[in-house]
């Protein structure tokens, strides 16, 4: 085929009549419709790859045809298990045919309706929104309802009417506190769970709630440590964490519980530095299941999200509400139960 052939391929009448087809034929290929005979669907995807042919999305957005856009919103880069699970659904989404167009909020509400926005103008056929900040009745997503978008929520900060996937972190809590007890520690400190945080009230409350169950005296064996509105939960949040518990008048707890694993991993270093040493004197146990987490010594115990399978069932619950064309909100909330990881940061408390 010419070069000049090539170059002059760049519209679906263009292509249609380059392959001696009706516009039509062509059109209901690309747009993956039914009643098309498979050779002549292979012949356009042939014809399409050779001529460097690519269709117009958004343009068949814009006639009411379908335009393979997923929108995903979510809040920040700075957290690499959130850029995990983005990472994820978008690879799940391409498996199922579909493409992800992909927006950062910076925790900000009013960036967040911005994208939703771009989303609509886009034609994205529907929106998976990953700790959305949006209350349900938010004006920006009523009218991406108004469009007959499908929504779903991956872990929201708040109740919403619709389909909605989260972690179960009050099951998380259950799984340390069982772990460590069994180890045989009566002694704890909760490390950057801030309970007027939305994901720290889903957990602080669980934490009370298995003590008791555990008669683990919550008031006499248990503190916590946490910077309020502290929005950047790194290594160094644990170190200064960690430098709270050290200047504590009181007795040293025999196992720390933290917010994540960075914030884990912070405290470690900031105890080892004080003479501290993991597990001898202090057991920890994190959350996400952070691959640096494996390579650290002592390795660390942490709590894994399962991610991948919470990312690959929004996925898959998407298309199934795209391919059903229903834009129905009916309230469904699937927890997805995360998993204790067991290794070197953890053992039975030093003997008093």
């Amino acid at each position: 085929m010419s070069k000049n052939t090539s170059s002059s391929v760049g519209t679906t009448a263009a292509l249609a009549r380059h392959l001696g087809l009706s516009r039509w034929t062509v059109s209901r290929v690309l747009n993956g419709h039914p009643g098309v005979l498979p050779e002549t669907v292979e012949r356009v995807h042939q014809a399409m790859a050779e001529v460097g042919f690519q269709p117009n999305t958004l343009a068949r957005g814009l006639r009411g045809g379908r335009t393979g856009i997923v929108g995903v919103c979510f809040q920040e880069l700075d957290s690499p298990i959130l850029a995990r699970k983005v990472a994820l659904l978008q690879q799940s989404l391409r498996e199922l045919g579909y493409h992800a167009l992909i927006e950062l909020t910076n925790v900000d509400r009013d960036l967040e309706r911005a994208a939703l926005r771009n989303f609509m103008s886009m034609q994205a056929e529907g929106i998976v929104l990953i700790g959305s900040q949006l209350s349900p009745d938010d004006e920006t997503l009523t009218a991406c309802q108004r469009q007959g978008k499908p929504l779903i929520w991956v872990d929201p900060e708040s109740k919403v009417n619709g389909e909605e996937l989260s972690i179960d972190r009050p099951y998380s809590m259950r799984l340390v506190l069982d772990h460590l007890h069994g180890l045989g520690h009566r002694n704890f400190a909760v490390m950057g769970i801030d309970p007027g945080n939305p994901y720290g009230a889903f957990r602080w409350p669980a934490f009370e709630k298995h003590c008791r169950r555990l008669e683990i005296s919550i008031g006499d064996s248990s503190r916590q440590y946490f910077v309020p509105g502290r929005e950047r939960h790194d290594y160094e949040y644990g170190r200064d964490l960690a430098e709270m518990m050290l200047a504590d008048a009181k007795p040293m707890p025999t196992a720390i519980i933290a917010l994540n694993d960075r914030v884990a991993i912070g405290a470690m270093n900031r105890l080892r530095e004080a003479g501290i040493e993991t597990p001898r004197d202090v057991s920890v146990v994190g959350y996400d299941n952070l691959e640096v987490g494996g390579h650290i010594q002592p390795a660390l115990t942490t709590i894994d999200q399962c991610a991948e399978k919470l990312m690959t069932q929004a996925a898959k619950k998407m298309v199934e509400l795209l391919d059903a064309g229903t834009t129905d909100a009916k309230q469904s909330r699937r927890l997805i139960k995360p998993k204790l990881i067991v290794r070197e940061s953890t053992a039975t408390p030093p003997k008093s």
